[in-house]
């Protein structure tokens, strides 16, 4: 009986074998494939976004209006030196520990945004000082952003959405830019 059993086993075997090095295969081809995409096509095939792709999204949006260093390799810079950076821009609260495969959440880049805009909404926001919370209702106000809960994690094609209608903000302010 187990002579019997052993001869169906082993193909199974070698079947399973042979169809999980071609998936390992096709991977692989893709993962190199994906490679040479853009960064914005692999950002947006996110279904949620972390942190450190809001900042390099970010940088990379700073670096095209001329905020930074044209020259800055935005893609190679380390968690450290894009924060550090986005501080520096104010566009980053210094007092933020976040880690950087943590999830983006739509306040954070509310505030990201809205600081970069140097949108300063209401009253409480000139006593209180600006919050993510306020700039995620600000931004939403002017249509920057869509309706959903402040503390829910963005999908990569969000917060390219979010920085596209950014980006036209700020060509729209200075036309002489484009």
């Amino acid at each position: 009986m187990t002579t019997r059993m052993n001869g169906p086993l082993a193909i199974a075997a070698c079947g399973l074998l042979a169809v999980s090095l071609t998936a390992g295969g096709q991977n692989a081809r893709r993962d190199q494939a994906d490679a040479r995409l853009p960064a914005s096509v692999t950002v947006s095939r996110k279904p949620r976004a972390k942190i450190i792709d809001g900042y390099r999204a970010m940088a990379r949006l700073a670096r095209q209006h001329g905020r930074i260093d044209r020259q800055l390799d935005v893609d190679e810079m380390s968690f450290a030196d894009l924060r550090s950076t986005l501080v520096r821009e104010g566009v980053v609260d210094d007092g933020w520990g976040f880690i950087p495969m943590a999830g983006l959440k739509r306040d954070v880049l509310a505030y990201m945004a809205a600081s970069y805009l140097d949108i300063r909404p209401g009253l409480l926001t000139s006593i209180f000082g600006m919050t993510r919370r306020y700039s995620y209702r600000e931004m939403h106000h002017r249509g920057l952003m869509v309706q959903g809960q402040p503390r829910q994690v963005v999908s990569g094609s969000e917060l390219l959405s979010v920085l596209t209608r950014v980006a036209a903000e700020v060509d729209r302010r200075d036309p002489d830019r484009q």
